[in-house]
């Protein structure tokens, strides 16, 4: 094979390896494809066994088109072009392991679902604004995600307000209760 020959051939691998997430994002017919877990890999952590994934192998054209582009001035004769090839098949290899082991298996596992209004009872909040005798306030809770999220707030059936009649906004406190229907979360002062 000749230059131009090898140079249209990593352009190709090039050109795939950008047209097919691109195709993806615009239509989605990849996605629809492939989302019956096509993916042939096990679920768990790599133990020998090459899963495939669309978007890696991908990932792997783009690395083995771009340095091929690169190398093909030094692919003078039939010796260096197999041990070029070999090496940029190696170094692509590798690229799409690693993208898969360290990108796509920590996106499968991360599965942050939804805090439920019991789970909230216990937890530590801050006001975000006060709770007075006769009104509500906000109680923002970080959920485990680390999300911020605010739910309305009243003061619990045995808190004793002081004289001011009031929990300040900024206090930290604790959830103590909810009423379903009301929708609002009972909180009490957590170093009363």
């Amino acid at each position: 094979m000749n230059m131009d020959t090898m140079t249209s051939i990593f352009n190709v691998c090039l050109l795939t390896g950008f047209a097919v997430p691109i195709l993806n994002l615009l239509t989605g017919v990849f996605g629809s494809i492939f989302d019956g877990n096509f993916d042939l890999d096990t679920g768990h952590d790599f133990d020998g066994f090459v899963p495939f994934n669309l978007m890696c192998t991908c990932f792997a054209l783009i690395v083995f088109g771009s340095l091929g582009r690169l190398c093909v001035p030094y692919m003078t004769n039939t010796l260096f072009k197999a041990i070029i090839i070999a090496l940029l098949a190696l170094v692509s290899f590798v690229a799409y392991l690693l993208l898969y082991k360290y990108v796509i298996v920590k996106l499968k596992r991360n599965s942050p679902l939804a805090i439920t209004s019991y789970e909230i009872v216990g937890l530590v909040g801050k006001l975000t604004l006060r709770v007075t005798q006769d009104s509500d306030g906000v109680v923002s809770v970080l959920d485990s995600t680390g999300a911020a999220i605010s739910y309305r707030a009243r003061a619990c059936d045995f808190y004793k307000f002081d004289d001011s009649g009031r929990i300040d906004q900024g206090t930290e406190v604790v959830v103590t209760g909810f009423d379903k229907d009301a929708n609002i979360y009972y909180v009490h002062p957590l170093y009363e």
